[in-house]
């Protein structure tokens, strides 16, 4: 009840403050020109919607999840104040980190300056990725195992385990951030991941997890009442990023990081592309369309149609990742 409660929590606080916070950020003058693809129209009035979507969503997730976790403590359930409580601020203040590395990226185009580099933005994100895997052995979390959904079984990484949460940390981001050819894409996708993660938790007895995930999930719906077109905000790169790597450090946190994969297909192809491009820049070639999602629209695909076809495989994901959970035990 209280995981649900989260949701809910996270989907008014957002809901509530994104039409003003979007009205005040357009009159601060950090508007932005909508991305406008090939078989895209930009809805009158909606060209100048400014891209801080982290904002909304850090407004939702963390009073709604510090709420959870009170809840859960005053309760006393089987939560464990030494040990989940403190991988549930983990999760929130790493969560906290991403969206303020997009957010500044988001800052400066707002503003007409260049992009932050791609390699100093690479390397906060793993900064931010390491000190989160950190912050779980800290906290006694000293397992080197990964639970191996369908199979029942369990993969020992060893000494490798951190570098292959670093890496997937690393492509959440990356795909999150991916997910940009239209307003709502990455909103759509983040949604089922985020079910996902509360689904696999809450099997898996991780009841802090399932609620920070929850009121994820709440705050991506709040989000897409304004980020959807016709958009009034749409998620920006701090939003994307958030919306990526939040449900997989709650399914890290909760020890079950393979499990959410079907989940975040979507975002995974986004990732995978992402990395096609920046081989074919290097390598001197044109590295094509921004993104997965723009390629569809450049086929013919509307942006609606391309944010339900990643909402739609991802739900589908979201289901068998919990029957896999289910299954495992």
């Amino acid at each position: 009840m209280t995981e649900l409660l989260a949701a809910v929590a996270a989907f008014l606080l957002t809901a509530l403050t994104g039409k003003p916070l979007a009205a005040w950020l357009q009159k601060q003058g950090f508007g932005r020109s909508m991305m406008v693809k090939k078989g895209e129209a930009v809805t009158p009035g909606q060209d100048n919607a400014p891209e801080f979507g982290a904002l909304p969503l850090l407004i939702g997730l963390i009073p709604a999840s510090v709420l959870a976790l009170i809840l859960l403590l005053v309760t006393g359930s089987s939560l464990s104040p030494g040990i989940e409580a403190g991988k549930m601020l983990a999760v929130l203040a790493s969560g906290a980190l991403y969206g303020a590395v997009g957010l500044t990226d988001d800052w400066r185009r707002g503003r007409r300056l260049p992009e932050m580099p791609l390699l100093i933005r690479v390397a906060l994100i793993l900064g931010v990725s390491i000190a989160f895997l950190v912050a779980l052995r800290m906290l006694g979390e000293r397992s080197d195992i990964v639970l191996i959904p369908f199979l029942g079984t369990q993969g020992y990484l060893g000494n490798v385990w951190l570098a292959a949460m670093v890496l997937l940390l690393l492509g959440a981001a990356t795909g999150g951030d991916a997910c940009g050819a239209v307003s709502g894409q990455a909103g759509s996708t983040a949604l089922p991941l985020s079910l996902a993660a509360a689904g696999v938790s809450a099997v898996f007895g991780m009841r802090g997890m399932a609620s920070i995930s929850f009121a994820m999930a709440g705050a991506s719906l709040g989000l897409l009442l304004y980020a959807f077109p016709p958009e009034k905000m749409r998620e920006g790169r701090g939003g994307r990023m958030m919306l990526g790597t939040v449900p997989v450090m709650a399914a890290i946190a909760a020890g079950a990081p393979l499990f959410i994969f079907s989940a975040g297909i979507p975002f995974i192809f986004e990732g995978i592309y992402a990395m096609i491009r920046v081989v074919r820049e290097a390598a001197g070639k044109k590295p094509g369309p921004d993104s997965l999602g723009a390629v569809l629209i450049d086929r013919g695909l509307s942006g609606k149609m391309v944010s339900g076809l990643y909402a739609g495989v991802g739900l589908v994901g979201a289901v068998l990742s919990i029957a896999a959970a289910y299954l495992y035990l």
